[in-house]
């Protein structure tokens, strides 16, 4: 979960934080609107604020959490720690421009992911719950880069074009597999986290 300090955005990406006083409060209500679902499988992102929010639900329900590299947020690389709307340095201008080059599809910052490698990734991991058989509720606990290149994917959207749909922190987004394809029911769902202000994430 990427958490924003005021109005300012932090690019976390790979970073391994911990989750702060929110994050935890997330937790247990996810843990809570989860608690009468036939939950059969429960996959997260290995970086500890994905793992640790959806660690409650999974002692609830007595089920052990499978790590998958393919859920992990997009690896911004040089950029991570940045805080997007105070980039205070010397060379400020060019760090915008170059910050800029990662909505770009192809472009990969030095020592993190493109758009494209996320793409992969993402595709590849709902090639593999097409083919697994279960009968009860997947549960996956990723982030909001995985996310927004999810919808992309199944909304048939450029991975380069803006993004015009919400991805707050906590929500639930639902899809229902049709054969070997998805369709998203819910997207975006926040009522289980009675909060009057949802934080984007990034």
């Amino acid at each position: 979960m990427d958490k924003q300090i005021g109005i300012k955005k932090k690019i976390q990406g790979h970073t391994d934080t911990v989750l702060d006083n929110d994050g935890h409060r997330e937790s247990v209500a996810i843990s809570e609107a989860l608690d009468k679902d036939d939950i059969e499988l429960i996959f997260s992102s290995p970086l500890n604020r994905a793992y640790r929010t959806i660690e409650p639900l999974a002692r609830k329900k007595q089920k052990a959490i499978i790590c998958s590299k393919n859920l992990i947020e997009r690896g911004f690389g040089i950029f991570e720690g940045l805080e997007i709307e105070n980039i205070t340095s010397t060379k400020a201008y060019e760090q915008k421009l170059t910050l800029g080059k990662t909505a770009e599809e192809n472009y990969r910052p030095d020592g993190g992911e493109s758009l494209y490698d996320v793409y992969i990734r993402v595709k590849e991991f709902l090639g593999f719950l097409s083919t697994i058989d279960v009968k009860g509720v997947v549960v996956c606990m990723t982030h909001g880069g995985v996310l927004d290149i999810l919808y992309r994917i199944i909304r048939d959207k450029p991975l380069s074009s803006e993004r015009k749909w919400l991805i707050p922190n906590g929500a639930f987004f639902l899809l229902e597999r049709c054969r070997s394809d998805f369709k998203i029911i819910k997207w975006a769902e926040t009522s289980h986290l009675n909060s009057r202000r949802m934080l984007d994430e990034y």
